[in-house]
């Protein structure tokens, strides 16, 4: 196998790598949505009186394995002075998210229900080691130094603001039952560069969302809640790749223990319905989908002026895009 191989110039031999790998990144069009994926929880069916709420949130997320079109884990293969040799891509992401978001309930009557208006600006700071390796890497220096340069290319760390999201919606409250629709707006306010490894931002690129929340509370205080979403995206200006559209569902059914402690299940859907298009974009279409599933507990106050939540969901039946934990600790607080 040794002798089948033509040393080539590094520079050449690095972009014939690159090339080979690009499908692997974490660039928007390969599984990166603007979703904050497991985020409601027991306030989905908390009644939503009158007045101005504020929300601080924080997300930790972190996967250690990257799934392809058919759910295994990601491989990549390289042409080596003409002979194809399979290249292993292990991934690592790290990202922590504080979602700081307002909430406005109006007096405002729309049949019978409540216009509402919401606002929130994530601030992430993401962390990506991509590590590729092969077994030929150990029969050249310079393919293993071309892999070297390969991971260290789709590696990186950013931080800063990412897409901004705008909301309106009605509010219908029952005395057992929760019902909201509306209409939120994604706007492109996240740094974005085409060809970064990491970015904060998804793209140059604007998301239409129309949304709804039903809920229902059982005599014994048993209640459970859903908040579905369907994006649809325009164009990237940056690549000319649209992403495709996806629903994205979060769900929780708790259980409260007093009148102060919450208790439950919380999990999550997230299914792209139509492919990725434009330039670079697999056969597959990149289309992404990810469950997931975990505990939850939460604390209301007894003034009820504010509230506390935690829970973890784990992630499976991942589709293009990483596999991994979601954390989140959140605090909900009425500002008037």
């Amino acid at each position: 196998m040794t002798a089948s191989f033509t040393v080539r110039p590094l520079a050449i031999l690095v972009a014939s790598v690159l090339a080979a790998m690009a499908p692997a990144a974490f660039a928007t069009e390969n599984g990166q949505v603007r979703a904050l994926l497991g985020a409601p929880s027991y306030e989905l069916a908390t009644p939503q009186f009158p007045g101005l709420y504020g929300q601080l949130w924080y997300q930790h997320y972190s996967a250690d394995k990257l799934r392809d079109n058919d759910g295994n884990q990601v491989t990549r293969s390289a042409s080596v002075g003409g002979t194809v040799v399979p290249v292993q891509v292990d991934a690592k992401v790290r990202a922590d998210v504080i979602v700081p978001r307002l909430t406005w309930i109006t007096e405002q009557m729309v049949g019978d229900g409540r216009l509402g208006f919401s606002a929130s600006m994530p601030l992430v700071r993401q962390r990506t080691t991509v590590k590729l390796s092969s077994p030929a890497a150990a029969l050249s220096p310079t393919f293993a130094a071309a892999l070297a340069a390969g991971s260290a290319a789709q590696s990186g760390e950013q931080s800063g603001v990412a897409d901004t999201e705008l909301t309106a919606f009605v509010d219908w409250q029952q005395e057992s039952s929760r019902l909201a629709a509306g209409l939120a707006v994604v706007a492109p306010t996240g740094d974005y560069e085409a060809g970064r490894a990491v970015n904060i931002g998804t793209g140059d690129f604007w998301t239409l969302r129309p949304m709804m929340v039903a809920s229902y509370v059982w005599e014994n205080g048993f209640q459970i809640g859903t908040r579905t979403t369907y994006s649809i995206n325009s164009t990237n200006r940056d690549t000319d790749v649209r992403s495709g559209q996806y629903l994205h569902a979060d769900w929780a059914a708790v259980y409260p223990l007093g009148d102060l402690w919450r208790v439950g299940v919380q999990g999550f859907v997230l299914a792209q319905t139509t492919k990725d298009e434009g330039p670079g974009v697999a056969e597959d279409g990149n289309k992404a989908r990810t469950l997931g599933v975990g505990p939850t507990v939460a604390y209301l106050s007894e003034t009820g002026t504010w509230a506390l939540d935690v829970k973890v969901m784990q992630e499976f039946e991942v589709r293009n895009r990483p596999e991994g934990t979601i954390g989140w600790v959140r605090l909900n607080f009425r500002l008037d």
